[in-house]
């Protein structure tokens, strides 16, 4: 495919060089950079699923709506130290390197993961209880703002030109591998345990089960090669490209964001609304997570692999999104209409097969739009504000538009309007497909 005339970021010389790895070493890179977001995910998974169970031993309220709509605003403050950890942890990255910053935020995360699971409820030490959550979703919080850029910019850097697309899709795709692993374990425990179990004991199981991962994920993260010292040369610092790289900046926040709020609401909020809105038996409603992110998981690659070969903007990423605009709608409409399973289902999997192939390959166009001396820091940073600005908040906004308007189609308006601006940022970007970066 042709690559775009719009002005692309020059790529950062590098003193240094790397010796070739091979398909196995980049294999095992690619699980050391992916395996926080799995943490990550996994995290926010569980904490989505057991939220109106949170919500009524944390936050004990009047009604169940109220409960689940503080339990969903603690999860949203996680998200305010995530800017923070973004420019902190994302600089960290550029400056002393991919490895010890990865290193770094899966142990934070794991602890934040932790908290929640040993976490004494408000009948037990009154108001510590849910100001003990708050802690650990700020430690969460920070540490995800700067996992993002750092695992990102690992993945496209450690291998070669030709698969940078298949191999930075695997930060969505393990998004996917999360939410699936998070669903299948909640439904498990709501199938084995009686309702007594899951209210005293069962919600904790998820959360102490994901700290396991941490150990692994340290383990694997300390064998990543780093970069040869003269190759992290700093580029001086009054770089004529520096505009271009907070244009892209900008863009690369408007162009999470439409995704970021469907990814939230189709993956971790719909449970609760098959729940609350189409009285779908709570067990039973677990599958519709279970299904958007298994269809994540299977598409993310086979998308990012495609823009290797197609290219990155066009066609996949403007027309999976164009897609996603036109079917949100029809989607929502179906589904409160006719609110089975099956119906649920089937409308879910259309949705995250166009979600899928607008967001695997802008995986890579994002980051490949920024020199590696910058690439962290300029990703963290925007990913970070962007999922906390929307992202975290999408499950608050979307129950709580429901609540005051009375429709139940309110999520799907709002995600349209997010996601329209996103097709808007994301076509302005550079065609990176194919091209030499570094």
């Amino acid at each position: 495919m042709t690559p775009a005339t719009t002005t692309q970021a020059p790529a950062t010389p590098a003193t240094g060089t790397r010796p070739a790895l091979s398909a196995a070493q980049q294999r095992r890179i690619v699980l050391a950079a992916v395996i926080g977001n799995l943490l990550e995910f996994f995290d926010f998974t569980v904490y989505s699923y057991f939220a109106l169970t949170i919500g009524h031993l944390f936050f004990p309220a009047g009604d169940a709506v109220t409960s689940s709509l503080l339990a969903f605003a603690v999860f949203a403050v996680g998200f305010v130290m995530r800017p923070l950890g973004g420019i902190v942890l994302g600089r960290y990255a550029d400056r002393a390197g991919r490895k010890p910053a990865l290193t770094l935020t899966i142990l934070l995360m794991a602890l934040g993961s932790a908290a929640i699971g040993l976490a004494p409820t408000y009948a037990q030490i009154g108001l510590a209880a849910p100001l003990l959550i708050v802690a650990a979703r700020l430690l969460q919080g920070f540490a995800q703002g700067g996992e993002f850029g750092a695992a990102t910019a690992t993945l496209l850097e450690m291998g070669g030109t030709a698969n940078r697309g298949f191999r930075a899709s695997w930060q969505l795709a393990s998004q996917g591998a999360a939410a699936l692993l998070g669903s299948g374990l909640a439904a498990s425990l709501g199938l084995l345990l009686s309702a007594e179990s899951m209210q005293s004991w069962g919600w904790r199981v998820p959360f102490l089960l994901g700290t396991l991962i941490a150990p692994v994920g340290i383990y694997l993260r300390r064998h990543i090669p780093e970069e040869p010292h003269a190759a992290k040369a700093t580029a001086a610092r009054n770089d004529p490209q520096r505009g271009l790289y907070v244009r892209n900046w900008f863009l690369t926040i408007f162009s999470i964001m439409g995704m970021t709020v469907a990814t939230y609401v189709m993956m971790y909020y719909m449970p609760t609304y098959c729940i609350q809105y189409l009285g779908l038996p709570k067990n039973v409603s677990m599958l519709a997570g279970v299904a958007a992110s298994t269809v994540s998981l299977v598409m993310c690659p086979i998308y990012g692999a495609w823009s290797d070969r197609m290219g990155r903007r066009k066609p996949l990423t403007m027309i999976g999104r164009v897609a996603l605009v036109v079917l949100l709608y029809p989607a929502f409409w179906i589904m409160t209409h006719f609110p089975t399973l099956p119906v649920v289902l089937v409308t879910l999997v259309v949705l995250m097969l166009c979600y899928t192939m607008g967001s695997a390959p802008a995986y890579a166009l994002m980051p490949e739009n920024f020199p590696k001396h910058l690439r962290a820091g300029y990703m963290s940073s925007a990913y970070a504000i962007a999922v906390s600005l929307f992202g975290g908040t999408s499950q608050f906004v979307a129950g709580w538009l429901i609540h005051v308007s009375g429709n139940k189609m309110a999520p799907a308006w709002y995600m349209i309007g997010c996601v329209l601006i996103s097709l808007f940022a994301v076509s302005k970007f550079a065609e990176t497909g194919g091209r030499e970066i570094d």
